[in-house]
C-alpha cells in the first residue's frame, strides 16, 4: 500500500510479497486506529439510529435508500440536511449544494492532514478520504503528534467509524418502521433536536461559538425573505467562510 514502514520483501519475478512484519505492522496500526476511535463510536450509533428512524417515519424512505444515503454519502450532518431538504420538498439542485456547503470543511480537514500523508500514493488517498469525518479526522489529528499516519491507521479510523453507521442506520429504519406517525411521540421535533445535538458537539472553543451565532443569524434574516432552503445556503456559507478565515 506504502512505504511507511522500512521492511523485508520476499522477491519474486511477479512482484514483492510483503513481510510477516509489515503485515502485522499494519494490522496493529489498523486495530489501534479502532481502539482510539471507540470512545467516539457511541455518538455515532446514536446519531445512526436517530437518522434511520427519521428517513423512514418522516420522509418515508425505503430501506434501499436510507441505506444508500449511509453507505455512499457518509456524513451524519449532511444526510440530516437531506432528509430536512426532502421533507420540505426541495429540488435536486438545492439538496446537492446544501450538501457540498455543509461538506465544506472536509477540505479544511484534509488541508491540515495533508502533510501527514504525503507518504501515501494518490489512488490510495482517494479510496480512503471517503472514511474521514469529524470523529475520524479527530482520531488522525491526534495521531498526527505523536506518530506517521500509516495507511491502516487511516483505513481503521475510518472503517471504526463507517460500519457502526452502517448497522445503527439499518436498526435506525427498523424502528422506524414500529413508530409509524411521528407527531404521536413527539419525534416531528427530531430534526431540530438532531441539529442542536450535532452543533452542541461541535463547540468545543470560542471561535466555534461565533460561527454557530453568524450562521444562525444570516439564517434566521434571508428565512424571513427567501425561505428554508436559500436560509441553509446562507448559514452554511457564512459559517464556511468564517472558518476558511479564522480556523
Amino acid at each position: 500500500m506504502s512505504d511507511e514502514h522500512p521492511v523485508q520483501t520476499i522477491n519474486a519475478q511477479d512482484g514483492s510479497l510483503p513481510s510477516v512484519a509489515h503485515t502485522s505492522s499494519a494490522k496493529k496500526d489498523y486495530l489501534q486506529a479502532w481502539s482510539d476511535a471507540f470512545p467516539l463510536t457511541v455518538s455515532v450509533v446514536a446519531y445512526g439510529f436517530a437518522y434511520g428512524a427519521i428517513a423512514h417515519s418522516t420522509n418515508h424512505l425505503d430501506l434501499a435508500r436510507t441505506l444508500a444515503l449511509s453507505l455512499f454519502v457518509f456524513a451524519g450532518a449532511s444526510q440530516f440536511t437531506i432528509l430536512a431538504l426532502l421533507h420540505q420538498g426541495a429540488g435536486t439542485i438545492a439538496i446537492v449544494t446544501g450538501t457540498l456547503l455543509l461538506n465544506g470543511r472536509q477540505v479544511l480537514y484534509g488541508v491540515t492532514l495533508g502533510p501527514s500523508l504525503t507518504h501515501l500514493r494518490a489512488r490510495l488517498l482517494a479510496l480512503l478520504s471517503h472514511g474521514l469525518t469529524d470523529e475520524s479526522y479527530s482520531v488522525m489529528a491526534v495521531r498526527t503528534q505523536k506518530s506517521q499516519v500509516t495507511a491502516a491507521y487511516f483505513a481503521g479510523a475510518g472503517s471504526a467509524i463507517f460500519f457502526p453507521w452502517q448497522v445503527s442506520s439499518l436498526f435506525g429504519f427498523i424502528a422506524g418502521q414500529a413508530i409509524g406517525d411521528p407527531s404521536r411521540y413527539g419525534l416531528d421535533f427530531a430534526y431540530i433536536g438532531a441539529f442542536l445535538g450535532l452543533l452542541a458537539a461541535q463547540i468545543k472553543h470560542r471561535r466555534h461559538l461565533v460561527a454557530a451565532f453568524l450562521a444562525a443569524v444570516a439564517a434566521v434574516v434571508v428565512d424571513h425573505w427567501w425561505g428554508t432552503s436559500a436560509a441553509l445556503f446562507a448559514g452554511a456559507l457564512v459559517s464556511f467562510a468564517y472558518g476558511a478565515v479564522f480556523a
